[in-house]
């Protein structure tokens, strides 16, 4: 499931996705699934720094369940679980994707740095 949600979510193809979701994490990383009457709608992953930081990573909401609020609940939900155990919460985000943007900026992020991606031509 987690391999289908990056590859809806964020255009990946199947075998990089099956490659980054075989990535073993940290133990300070947990993978979260989002799980909406009894369907996985969408992901993400929390990393805590030792710097008493909780970064967000990976998230993610299925095209078909996106712009139902389902995505600005799971993070006031994961900023207030984040900040009342201690940590500042961040997130990585593309820069190019307005919408996400859009959402983040709803629940109170700022953008404290950016930071563009380059692949190289195959």
């Amino acid at each position: 499931m987690s391999v289908r949600i990056s590859v809806q979510a964020f255009g990946m193809d199947e075998e990089d996705a099956s490659v980054m979701e075989s990535k073993t994490f940290a133990d300070h990383t947990d993978m979260l699934m989002i799980v909406v009457n009894e369907e996985t709608v969408g992901k993400l992953r929390i990393s805590r720094e030792e710097e008493g930081q909780a970064w967000i990573y990976g998230f993610s909401i299925l095209p078909e369940y996106q712009g139902k609020g389902i995505g600005r609940q799971v993070l006031r939900q994961v900023i207030k679980e984040q900040s009342a155990a201690g940590y500042s919460v961040h997130l990585e985000v593309e820069t190019k994707n307005e919408h996400a943007l859009g959402l983040y900026e709803s629940v109170g992020f700022k953008v404290v740095h950016t930071q563009d991606y380059y692949s190289y031509p195959c």
